[in-house]
């Protein structure tokens, strides 16, 4: 049985590249692809602005959107409103896999949670989940001094610090109450995303780096999690329940 799809900030990087992904799995069903409304491909086929030949129709609106099984968000905080009008009313799972969300907004998902199963997945990566994983394992509070997180993105991203960055720093402050953790953000040309965290030690530093080499990570994470969010029951969830 397939899975019907709408997916926001189709046209941004991630989205397309979860598009061409999509093209793999032919139970994935792509009912809608949103875009903010100052896109000046709106209103156009996919096949008409880029090299997919998807028929459908980038729209900037949720407006007149049919039930989907799963939203899946790769926008950013300026569509928020309208993604939590549509998954309450129509009572719809949401993958949230955008950044730079405040605290009021997230409190806003936490109490939709409750209407409609969440997955906050601000970085849809196997092996970053791999390294949270690590990290919630070990405890670090008597072992080290400090710990640095430098993030570094290409210059177009629009959060600073990643959310992924502060995810990490969340994680580790949650498991170890008296370690001094730091974030440094770095932009360059075009890194897709590196994770450096840094545990410094009296006489020694550990140095734990995951590096994004492709954006099809991330778009594979999202298949998997469409898969799975579908048949949760409501919550607030994290990569990590995968």
């Amino acid at each position: 049985m397939g899975i019907n799809i709408v997916l926001c900030g189709a046209s941004g990087r991630l989205g397309m590249e979860f598009l061409k992904e999509t093209k793999n799995y032919p139970l994935i069903n792509l009912m809608e692809c949103i875009s903010s409304k100052n896109n000046e491909n709106v209103g156009k086929k996919f096949s008409e602005f880029t090299d997919l030949d998807f028929e459908l129709t980038l729209k900037d609106s949720l407006a007149e959107t049919e039930v989907a099984d799963v939203l899946i968000d790769m926008s950013s905080p300026k569509f928020f409103e309208e993604i939590v009008k549509y998954c309450r009313f129509k009572k719809v799972p949401l993958i949230l896999a955008s950044t730079g969300h405040s605290e009021e907004q997230i409190d806003i998902l936490r109490e939709l949670s409750q209407i409609v199963p969440i997955l906050h997945a601000p970085n849809l990566s196997v092996g970053i989940n791999l390294v949270k994983k690590i990290l919630n394992f070990y405890p670090l509070e008597d072992l080290v001094n400090s710990i640095e997180i430098i993030e570094t993105h290409h210059k177009n991203k629009l959060d600073s610090p990643s959310g992924t960055a502060i995810e990490l720093r969340n994680l580790i402050e949650s498991k170890n109450s008296e370690v001094k953790v730091s974030i440094k953000s770095i932009r360059d040309e075009d890194s897709i995303g590196i994770h450096t965290i840094k545990l410094i030690m009296a006489n020694e530093t550990i140095e734990i780096t995951h590096r994004a080499n492709s954006r099809k990570i991330f778009a594979q994470g999202a298949i998997t999690a469409v898969h799975w969010i579908k048949t949760q029951k409501p919550g607030f969830y994290s990569l990590s329940n995968i």
